[in-house]
Order: C-alpha cells, then sequence, then structure tokens
C-alpha cells in the first residue's frame, strides 16, 4: 500500500485560482507522498500534448499517477463524457479511473456495463465509489456481479475515525475484497495518528493500491504537512 495526494484537498485552492497542477505537484512531492489523485476538473486539459507535458511533470516530481476520479453528476450521456478521461487516465498511466458521487449505481448499470467494457479495451481498471449508506455495498457487489468484468470494482469511501464498531464498517468488510482504489478522509487531525482501523482491512485482503487522502482539515496544506509526518510508518 502506498500513500497518494488528492487535488480534492486542495478543492478551495483550486476554485479561487490559488494553487495549480504544478503547485500542487510541488507540495505532494515535497511531503513525500508517491502518488498523487487528480479529480477530472481539476485538469487544464485532457488533450493528448498535455498528458505528455503532465508525465514528464511528474517524472521530475517523481509521482505515480495514482488514479483519476470522475465526479457523476447526471446519468445524460454518462458513457460519453466519460471515455475521453479513460483515454486520457491511460496515457498518463494512471493505476485506475474511479467514478465517484452516485448513491445508486444501479440506477445507471446500462452506462456502467459499457464503460467497464471500455475499461477492458484498454486495460484500465475502472472503479465505483462505494455510496455512504449504511448497507449500500450489497446493491454495489450485486452489480458487479451482473456485470461480471474483471476491470471493473470498488473505491472504497472511508473517514479516519471509521471502526468495527461503526455501523458502516460491515459495509467496508463486504466490498474489501474487491477494492481497487481507496479514498480516505480526515475531518479532523489526532495529536499523535497511531492507528487506521481501515488499513488493518486492507491488509486482510492484501490490498496492494493506493491509498489517497483526499480531504483534511483547513488549511489543507498545513494539515497535508501534519499528516504526511504521521502516515510515513503506515502501510507498508
Amino acid at each position: 500500500m502506498r500513500w497518494a495526494c488528492g487535488t480534492q484537498c486542495l478543492e478551495t485552492e483550486f476554485q479561487q485560482g490559488k494553487v495549480s497542477i504544478n503547485t500542487f505537484l510541488s507540495i505532494a512531492s515535497l511531503l513525500g507522498f508517491e502518488g498523487v489523485e487528480f479529480d477530472a476538473k481539476h485538469l487544464p486539459s485532457i488533450r493528448p500534448n498535455y498528458a505528455q507535458i503532465l508525465l514528464q511533470q511528474l517524472g521530475e516530481q517523481e509521482l505515480a499517477t495514482a488514479v483519476i476520479s470522475y465526479q457523476v453528476t447526471t446519468p445524460k450521456a454518462l458513457s460519453k463524457s466519460v471515455e475521453p478521461i479513460m483515454t486520457f487516465a491511460k496515457m498518463l498511466r494512471s493505476r485506475a479511473l474511479c467514478l465517484v458521487g452516485a448513491a445508486d449505481w444501479n440506477s445507471l448499470a446500462d452506462e456502467i456495463k459499457e464503460l467497464a467494457q471500455v475499461a477492458e479495451n484498454l486495460s484500465l481498471p475502472l472503479g465505483l465509489s462505494l455510496p455512504t449508506e449504511i448497507g449500500a455495498s450489497r446493491k454495489l457487489c450485486d452489480l458487479l456481479d451482473d456485470i461480471a468484468s474483471p476491470y471493473l470494482g470498488v473505491c472504497m469511501e472511508v473517514e479516519a475515525e471509521t471502526s468495527p464498531e461503526n455501523e458502516f464498517w460491515q459495509d467496508l468488510v463486504t466490498v474489501a475484497p474487491f477494492t481497487l482504489h481507496v479514498h480516505l478522509r480526515f475531518s479532523k487531525l489526532a495529536k499523535s495518528l497511531t492507528w487506521l482501523p481501515v488499513i488493518e482491512l486492507l491488509r486482510e485482503v492484501e490490498y496492494e493500491g493506493f491509498i489517497s487522502i483526499v480531504q483534511v482539515p483547513e488549511p489543507a496544506e498545513e494539515s497535508l504537512k501534519v499528516l504526511s509526518s504521521q502516515l510515513s510508518s503506515f502501510a507498508r
């Protein structure tokens, strides 16, 4: 398991134009992250020539593209919207592309099936984010079984403080074997971070991918500095 920093952590800064992709890469590299996650809306372009530029910048910063995420806002023409981003993700050597934001993926089953075929053609895994509603894992796993694509899996969504005592924990256990990427959110920072329950769960299923930090308390850069020093001993 390896750590990645998501552009989502700097959402406010991106919206205000205070940070660019170049700046973000420098921050992630200086803080010691091995990979980065790009929210598609933060990418200034998905043209092939920009992919080459970005690949060079990633190499200079010694960073890997962990994943590109795409926020699903409407089911209309989902395949048409996502296919170009999947192609860009492949050019960027991304480990996967994750779709996030839907409350029930079954309503998009036909579109997901089409995209799963694209994923197979590109050899690019496609992850569906786990809805945060208790019990949502059953519907999601049923959909995975129905489509039965080796390139379709789960993007696990988890709060750092979630533990086996939490009602949502069983949903995490259910999707853990199908997880191809992990989004980890910190709503607050511990003075001394010594244990993350989800890490033990991921070890049990021999997860070997990236864990992206996608939410931290404001100010984000200061929080990331604190976290990066605390996380260095985790996920090995």
